[in-house]
């Protein structure tokens, strides 16, 4: 098959990625009318969705990767310590059915065709870089650490099956092997993986350790970042959120956004009211 979407979808106990893949499915048919391939440890799970065919394309069985703790905030004042299996998208390239492919997280909200301009360039990898904050607050996600090398995204990463894309995945898969090592030498004080921190390495040693603005090139979207400290209320037409401020809270109304929702307590509500009516 020539395009495409992936979505990686793992549960926890608290979390259903899967019902987030669905619904994310939903929104990609939608605004990029394009076959979504779900990469999951539970096959059976999404025909609980009886209607997922309408969405989803194909199902592809995959292992749950080694889960670790995360701490997951439904807002300011509610917080759960849950599994985390988020470290399989160094697989992305030789799972996915797709020659040209685009990998987005579950919670990432679509409500434009911006990123189907990816399949019109010429470029083998591109992959999130610039990012705005729903409500800033004193947060920065621009490096992986305040002395350490510019933040990549995982959230949305663009490939076709290419030597370059090929290399990027390769050498995620030995960072990931050799987490450890990497940050330590990259000044990183969590030990738990993540993906952005992964890809953010391996682009930075692709590049020859140099900064670049050359390589790789932006995503052509915009990408909001909603953090699990804001609430999602909804999103059926614009996308509109109580966003953290200090003790509190503001509203925000966002309109043709592209939105990277972290809180998965509040997205999953609403997909639940969504879902009522398929």
């Amino acid at each position: 098959m020539n395009q495409g979407v992936v979505l990686f979808a793992f549960n926890n106990i608290s979390v259903d990625y899967i019902k987030q893949a669905v619904y994310c499915a939903k929104r990609i048919k939608k605004y990029l009318q394009l076959p979504v391939q779900v990469i999951t440890d539970d096959v059976e799970h999404i025909k609980t969705f009886p209607f997922y065919k309408k969405y989803v394309d194909i199902v592809t069985y995959q292992p749950a990767p080694l889960s670790t703790t995360k701490t997951f905030n439904n807002g300011l004042y509610t917080s759960k310590k849950l599994q985390w299996k988020n470290s399989a998208r160094n697989s992305a390239y030789e799972l996915s059915v797709f020659d040209n492919t685009l990998v987005i997280d579950t919670d990432l909200l679509i409500s434009n065709d911006k990123l189907l301009s990816c399949f019109n360039s010429q470029e083998e990898f591109m992959i999130a870089k610039h990012h705005r904050l729903v409500n800033n607050n004193g947060i920065n996600f621009d490096r992986i650490t305040d002395k350490s090398i510019p933040m990549y995204w995982a959230t949305i990463i663009y490939f076709t099956k290419s030597d370059t894309a090929k290399n990027v995945f390769d050498l995620v898969s030995h960072i990931k092997e050799n987490y450890n090592y990497y940050r330590t030498v990259y000044d990183i004080s969590e030990s738990k993986f993540r993906n952005d921190f992964a890809f953010s390495i391996a682009v930075h040693m692709l590049k020859g350790f140099e900064p670049s603005t050359e390589w790789p090139k932006d995503l052509p979207s915009d990408m909001w970042v909603s953090t699990d400290r804001d609430i999602l209320i909804d999103a059926s037409t614009s996308i509109k959120l109580l966003a953290h401020n200090s003790y509190d809270y503001i509203p925000v109304n966002l309109k043709d956004a592209t939105v990277h929702v972290m809180n998965k307590f509040s997205l999953n509500s609403f997909i639940d009211k969504e879902f009522v009516n398929e």
